[in-house]
């Protein structure tokens, strides 16, 4: 099976943001800047040891990379994918720590598919979507937790699977 070839090498990328290469972006083919993801870039970037560097990533990059706009002539606000891009490998070459380094590939944290007892309490209880509740399920001790579940009415088998799960 032959490798899949794609647009822009990513390596090459992380190497010139390494180097803090602020004008990378004007030196790619159209095609390489199609090629381009900002998500990617970060994801490897921050695959290192390096906490000033991850620090940056997420108080700069995180917080913008779906943030950017600019104005149309009208004075609205339109989302401009060359302009994010642009930007976004900019804002990427200031995280750089300007050392070369070798970086690993952060994968997404998939959370269990299967509903949590706790968790579908806590959003029905007070009416927010389940991913709020899931963030919100640790301010919770597992005591509350159990006051909660006696509210709303669980039978006692429920309540022993919520123990479980609470660790009660």
């Amino acid at each position: 099976m032959a490798a899949k070839e794609y647009a822009l090498d990513i390596f090459k990328v992380l190497g010139e943001l390494d180097r803090k290469n602020f004008y990378l972006w004007d030196k790619l083919t159209p095609e390489e800047q199609k090629g381009f993801s900002p998500l990617i870039a970060l994801r490897w970037m921050a695959g290192i040891e390096d906490q000033r560097q991850i620090i940056f990533l997420n108080e700069i990059v995180n917080m913008s990379i779906f943030n950017i706009t600019t104005k149309n002539s009208a004075g609205q606000e339109t989302y401009d994918k060359d302009f994010l891009k642009e930007m976004m490998m900019k804002l990427l070459a200031v995280c750089s720590s300007g050392k070369t380094q070798r970086y690993s590939w952060v994968n997404y944290k998939f959370t269990n598919s299967k509903k949590k007892i706790a968790v579908g309490l806590i959003s029905e209880h007070y009416g927010m979507s389940l991913k709020d509740a899931e963030d919100t399920v640790k301010l919770f001790s597992p005591g509350e937790i159990l006051e909660l579940a006696e509210a709303a009415g669980f039978q006692k088998d429920e309540i022993k699977l919520l123990k479980k799960e609470v660790g009660a």
